[in-house]
């Protein structure tokens, strides 16, 4: 991947992510809960020797960020 692509992955990241963490519709829970769903799948999937698909990383990425954002507020 050349570098600007990942440049502009961090900055899509850290965009979408701070969206979700100043959207009130969203619950701390529903953070919470969609961060475990993606952990565990991504488990099932490395547990089954599997690759995992880079947009469940990002989403891992951007939800964790955004719950830190949401708490750090």
């Amino acid at each position: 991947m050349p570098a600007h692509q990942g440049m502009k992955m961090k900055t899509d990241i850290e965009a979408v992510s701070e969206r979700l963490a100043a959207d009130s519709r969203i619950s701390d829970y529903d953070f919470w809960r969609s961060l475990k769903n993606i952990d565990n799948r991504i488990f099932e999937i490395a547990n089954n020797n599997e690759p995992i698909p880079m947009d469940m990383i990002r989403w891992r990425a951007i939800l964790k960020q955004a719950r830190s954002k949401r708490n750090g507020a």
